[in-house]
């Protein structure tokens, strides 16, 4: 019976071939679940390991593509005493295809020590040359800046912050959009991680700190009119000058998480006289452990604030600074404003409006105008 059987099936015009392709179908997808399980196994052990295992799983694994075996490259965990301290905290690297990863690091802030805080100092500092390393969070998808008030250990100068940054692409190496929400968990918990074994105190990382990279900046970063993102804020006509033209001199600018600083040089539009061509403006900000030593450098300038009456006639040129005190994205800060023209009425007339556009720009609350001082 069982043969009469196998003769007609084999006898059949199609049954034999469809039970072929019905056995090769249940064998491929046997060795696409066998194949996916080990996927999905190997994926979640990457997940438990990178970054020290700190990692959001769940968060993590919505942002990576589920049918990818995701690699595990440049794991580093340097948090907690160490000994000298590192110039990397934490870095880990999850990779799938040829260019898809997402990229993570955690990094103490080694400010460029400063000669002083008066603006030439600041800017001379600014275009001093970093490390990858110490600027890769300036293009990166999301990044913040934590406080370590009690210090993190093993360097010779007090470092009190440090950055962590992520970066999310797709196999093709462009940034996947809409991703930053989801990295802000994931950099928060990283952040709280090294606060943590670093014992740095001071309130937990949230994710509404988080913030997008800041932008590629070499001294500051430009717009395609070279002007730098400090000096933005400031408009030629402010001093009855003109746009600046391809030979004059570019302003200058840093802007820093301690002191922002902007130095140009404005042409006139309608010169007063032979030695009224150009108008020179400075502008410059300190906030946290810059401030009592940006007190101590203009100690005798800040002695000397009064309404400061117009001073005499006669001189090639006059410079009035005016000083104010105010709450700029929430940091208590100290602003001053210096204008250099060859008349002295139009410093007087327009030191306060300049100095006004200044703190507009920056977000400034609670102002309070210290005084002027003619130099």
């Amino acid at each position: 019976m069982a043969a009469a059987a196998w003769e007609r099936f084999v006898g059949h015009r199609w049954l034999p071939k469809a039970a072929v392709v019905v056995l090769a179908a249940v064998l491929v997808a046997a060795f696409l679940l066998v194949r996916s399980e080990r996927r999905d196994a190997h994926n979640a052990g990457v997940l438990e390991t990178a970054c020290g295992g700190v990692l959001p799983r769940e968060t993590v694994r919505g942002l990576l593509p589920g049918d990818e075996t995701w690699e595990l490259r440049s794991d580093l965990d340097l948090t907690g005493p160490s000994g000298r301290g590192p110039r990397t905290l934490v870095r880990c690297s999850l990779d799938w295809g040829e260019y898809g990863g997402l990229e993570l690091a955690a990094v103490p802030v080694l400010d460029v020590p400063l000669r002083g805080v008066r603006p030439g100092d600041i800017l001379s500092a600014g275009t001093a040359k970093e490390p990858d390393r110490a600027t890769a969070y300036r293009t990166a998808t999301t990044q913040v800046t934590v406080g370590c008030p009690a210090g993190l250990l093993g360097y010779p100068r007090p470092v009190t912050r440090f950055r962590v940054h992520a970066s999310l692409n797709h196999d093709d190496g462009s940034e996947v959009a809409g991703a930053a929400k989801e990295l802000a968990t994931v950099v928060t918990a990283v952040a709280d991680h090294v606060r943590d074994r670093g014992g740095c105190g001071g309130p937990a990382v949230k994710p509404s700190d988080v913030r997008p990279g800041p932008g590629r900046v070499t001294e500051d970063s430009e717009d395609s009119d070279g002007v730098p993102r400090a000096c933005r804020w400031f408009r030629p006509g402010m001093l009855d000058g003109r746009a600046w033209g391809r030979d004059d001199q570019e302003p200058r600018g840093v802007t820093g998480d301690d002191a922002d600083v902007c130095s140009l040089r404005v042409p006139r539009a309608k010169p007063a006289s032979r030695l009224d061509h150009f108008a020179g403006v400075s502008s410059v900000s300190w906030r946290g452990p810059l401030l009592p030593e940006a007190r101590t450098a203009y100690g005798a300038e800040l002695a000397a604030l009064s309404p400061a009456p117009e001073p005499k006639s006669g001189e090639k040129s006059y410079v009035l600074a005016v000083w104010a005190e105010s709450s700029c994205s929430g940091a208590r800060t100290l602003s001053r404003v210096r204008v250099e023209t060859a008349v002295s009425a139009l410093a007087a007339d327009r030191a306060d409006r300049v100095l006004d556009a200044y703190l507009a720009s920056s977000d400034c609350r609670a102002v309070k105008v210290l005084g002027k001082v003619w130099k």
